[in-house]
């Protein structure tokens, strides 16, 4: 076929469908060409959720008569003559596409006012960005923008906006948070119409971070943060004073963190972006010190305008992606200033937890034992119950120290509840150092009876200078809920396409049918389900395995794990909840766009056994009361769960609900905290080991895990099955 050249009409709709590739980003553009015309205040409005219009409107400096023809024309912009401009662009737009691209997708009309205009004017444009009508309107000075029907000229896209309209309006909003929450200087409001009025989303006041974080949120989420503080030894030892890095993150306390990962956002010289390198390098660090949740996370790094060349923000259309010169120098500062930030909040301890035997014992006497590299700080804060005598000089303990021997078992006694300061003053505890071990690995529980070595598990690394050869020897019960957190866990980069990623989700319930086991580290086995229905059953061996002969190889199962899995799979698909009610309804403070989706989601919480009272006269964020919720035993449903099945609904809803059956997948989500519930119920109720077994109760158990959908993990994660031998040979 010969080469020839598209016609304008086709180049100019293919080029804006990549500008403006979603709702969320026709709001971005716009809201960024508010900024960039000095706006103090913006308010955006909806109707329908952005389906019929949308509009943005602006207090900045207008925009000149003079400008009006070129205005939407495609690559005119006032931001930039020559590339060599690039490098000290100080605007969030400089190419002059976004308003070109939102008249070939939609009807754009703009009403504006410049400063030296006595009265505003209306523009209409058509789809090539050309002045259709233009008519005097009066308005203060500032500039409307207003969106209608936006993707009609794209039928595809157009249809999906509308099937997913609640999603994209939710995405959308999560957009505008971004400019809420990180950037400082201008008020934004946002209103939906609906039913024949116009209800206000949010508002922000733009005074600081800290009030944006409350704005947008609550003050429950700003009370679980600390700011994000660079040391001044850091940024004078990197010879670059150009950078400052501010911000806040998660407290590393338990409950302080998320769920999920969605809500952390960064920013360069007051630009919202996607920073990945960061983002993994900050998780990383907080889950060493709360392995079960991810921080919340607010990070402005503000770069002067005199090494702008540093920065390359010409990626991709959205601009979200930058590329940084120093970013190797913002890593080190970053990981640096986390670790001394984390470091010193772990020193105020308050115990919250029962602590049971430690199964190791470190010597604190002079002559035992490697010293540690970290020096005891001044204080420690520590919870006590009664209202007994609690402080001793440690120059009286000390000599009892000395002269009592070694425990082979430590035993912390159960805290209490009243905050008393130890200071520790003395010359030898002066002169100790003390390394915490890394927070890799779970607290033991009561109950725990078996001792764990962790073999060939890397350590945290806190600070360079303080590593030091140890052997950590710990109980553990091996609480890691089946496909929950694991402290543990390499990183890997998939290389794969999205085509191959759904063809492979197809494929995921078929793999749980089979097993790759490997032996020695040489030897592949590969098992399927059949192996429980056709094995052939040798005997138990110990009280507590299975032999069996399958496919001319040998087998153990473990009889334990086989059940438990067994009782988790069944109570999963069938959870004990109970419900119940509040005696006094409690109040639920979510940000906008979670309570929206709680509202238009309720049926799916009353199915899981939550229950509200919703007031929709009242402040937005605040209009719905926890009335009833689900319990399990020792578990009680919280703002946690509901936050947590929130989280999921608007990144997988196809995990929870079944939309074709309109059903519950109880066992693709549960809550966490259940699911942690349900695993240990399901361990106790189990064929423990040391119980006899008949070869008929042997055979029943290997029936009973054919129609399991993984019956290759316990839910604790332990294996059920190894080989042991190939017969091949014999």
């Amino acid at each position: 076929m010969d080469i020839k050249q598209l016609d304008p009409q086709t180049v100019r709709r293919i080029c804006s469908g990549q500008v403006i590739a979603s709702m969320s980003s026709a709001v971005k553009e716009l809201i960024e060409n508010a900024l960039d015309a000095s706006a103090t205040s913006i308010v955006i409005r909806f109707i329908e959720q952005g389906k019929d219009s949308i509009e943005i409107i602006d207090n900045g400096c207008g925009i000149d008569a003079d400008n009006f023809p070129l205005l939407c024309r495609r690559n005119c912009t006032s931001k930039l003559l020559e590339f060599n401009q690039l490098n000290s662009v100080n605007t969030y737009g400089f190419r002059g596409q976004a308003l070109n691209s939102l008249c070939n997708l939609c009807e754009l009309q703009i009403h504006t006012r410049h400063s030296n205009q006595q009265i505003g004017t209306v523009i209409q444009f058509d789809s090539n960005g050309e002045i259709i009508t233009q008519e005097n309107s009066p308005r203060e000075i500032g500039t409307t923008v207003r969106l209608v029907n936006l993707f009609k000229q794209l039928p595809v896209r157009r249809k999906q906006l509308c099937q997913n309209l609640r999603r994209s309006f939710d995405k959308t909003l999560a957009i505008i948070y971004e400019y809420c929450i990180g950037i400082i200087g201008f008020r934004l409001s946002t209103w939906h119409y609906r039913n024949g009025s116009y209800e206000i989303i949010f508002n922000n006041n733009g005074q600081s971070i800290q009030s944006n974080i409350i704005s947008v949120f609550n003050f429950k989420q700003f009370s679980n943060l600390m700011p994000f503080q660079i040391d001044e030894e850091d940024l004078e030892s990197s010879d670059n004073p150009v950078i400052k890095i501010s911000g806040y993150i998660s407290k590393p306390d338990k409950g302080c963190g998320r769920s999920q990962q969605d809500r952390q956002y960064f920013y360069i010289n007051n630009r919202p972006c996607d920073l990945p390198q960061i983002c993994r390098q900050i998780n990383q660090i907080y889950r060493q010190y709360n392995r079960q949740q991810y921080p919340f996370v607010v990070l402005r790094i503000d770069i002067e305008s005199d090494q702008q060349s540093s920065i390359d923000l010409n990626c991709t259309p959205d601009k979200r992606t930058i590329l940084l010169a120093k970013n190797t120098l913002i890593l080190q500062l970053i990981e640096r200033s986390l670790i001394r930030m984390f470091d010193r909040d772990e020193m105020h301890m308050v115990t919250n937890q029962t602590q049971t035997q430690i199964r190791s014992f470190l010597s604190i006497s002079d002559g035992g034992g490697d010293k540690c590299s970290t020096p005891i700080k001044s204080a420690i804060n520590i919870e006590n119950d009664d209202d007994d005598e609690i402080l001793a000089d440690i120059s009286q303990i000390r000599p009892s120290i000395d002269s009592q021997p070694k425990p082979k078992f430590v035993l912390i006694p159960e805290p209490q509840s009243q905050t008393t300061t130890v200071e520790f003053k003395h010359p030898y505890f002066e002169s100790l150092k003390l390394t915490k071990p890394p927070p890799m690995i779970n607290q033991p529980k009561n109950g725990s009876s078996e001792m764990d070595i962790i073999p060939k598990r890397k350590k945290t690394k806190h600070h360079q200078q303080q590593q030091l050869p140890m052997t950590i020897i710990t109980t553990t019960d091996d609480n890691i809920d089946d496909g929950g957190d694991q402290s543990f866990r390499d990183e890997i980069i998939v290389d794969q396409t999205i085509e191959n990623i759904c063809s492979g989700y197809r494929q995921i319930n078929r793999s749980f049918d089979k097993q790759t086991i490997i032996q020695d580290g040489t030897t592949k086995v590969q098992i399927d389900k059949k192996l429980f229905e056709h094995a052939q059953i040798i005997g138990q061996y110990n009280l507590g395995f299975i032999v069996v002969h399958y496919d001319n190889n040998l087998f153990v199962l473990d009889q334990h794990a086989l059940d438990e899995r067994y009782n988790y799979e069944r109570l999963l698909s069938n959870p004990p909840i109970s419900r119940q009610r509040m005696v006094i309804p409690k109040q639920l403070k979510l940000s906008t766009t979670s309570e929206m989706l709680l509202l238009d989601n309720l049926k799916i919480f009353k199915q899981f056994g939550f229950d509200f009272n919703v007031n929709l006269i009242d402040t937005i964020g605040q209009r719905i009361q926890i009335t009833q919720i689900p319990i399990a035993n020792r578990w009680t449903g919280n703002e946690t769960d509901i936050e947590e099945l929130i989280s999921t609904l608007f990144d997988t809803p196809s995990l929870v609900i079944d939309h074709h059956h309109e059903t519950i997948h109880y066992s693709r989500f549960m809550f966490s905290g259940l699911k942690r519930e349900i695993a240990s119920r399901s361990c106790r109720s189990s064929i423990m080991i040391g119980d006899y077994l008949t070869r008929l109760q042997m055979k029943m158990l290997l029936a009973k895990m054919i129609d399991i959908r993984n019956p290759w993990h316990c839910a604790h994660n332990r294996p059920t099955i190894r080989h042991l031998i190939s017969l091949n040979n014999f």
